[in-house]
């Protein structure tokens, strides 16, 4: 029978334990990895890494910002949902006209 185990549990690589802390593996009787279960955040983690190391390597920069990997993540993140609790604490905030900068400002601080 097939048991789930945590990630963390397999890797000496502390970065890829903390990135991938909601992935688990599931393994046989044997001890043999048979696939990988991802939380939310870190299959998209999973997926931006795959996404930058294609972009590193691939010369035609068509090609690499038009990759797989990529699109998942922008499909992920057009139906994503937006926290509730962004939505509460971003209609509770109190923005004063003094915590802005002027546009005009904005572009002739960057000399545009």
């Amino acid at each position: 029978m097939n048991k789930l185990i945590p990630f963390n549990k397999l890797t000496k690589n502390k970065k890829a334990s903390e990135l991938l802390s909601k992935t688990s593996v599931v393994i046989d009787e044997s001890g043999s990895p048979q696939g990988f279960v991802f939380g939310r955040d870190s299959f998209i983690v999973f997926l931006e890494h795959i996404d930058e190391e294609f972009e590193n390597k691939v010369k035609n920069q068509k090609q690499a910002f038009n990759n797989p990997a990529g699109k998942l993540i922008d499909i992920i993140e057009e139906n994503l949902q937006v926290n509730p609790q962004l939505i509460k604490d971003i209609k509770n905030s109190e923005t004063k006209e003094m915590d802005w900068i002027p546009f005009d400002k904005v572009i002739q601080s960057l000399h545009v």
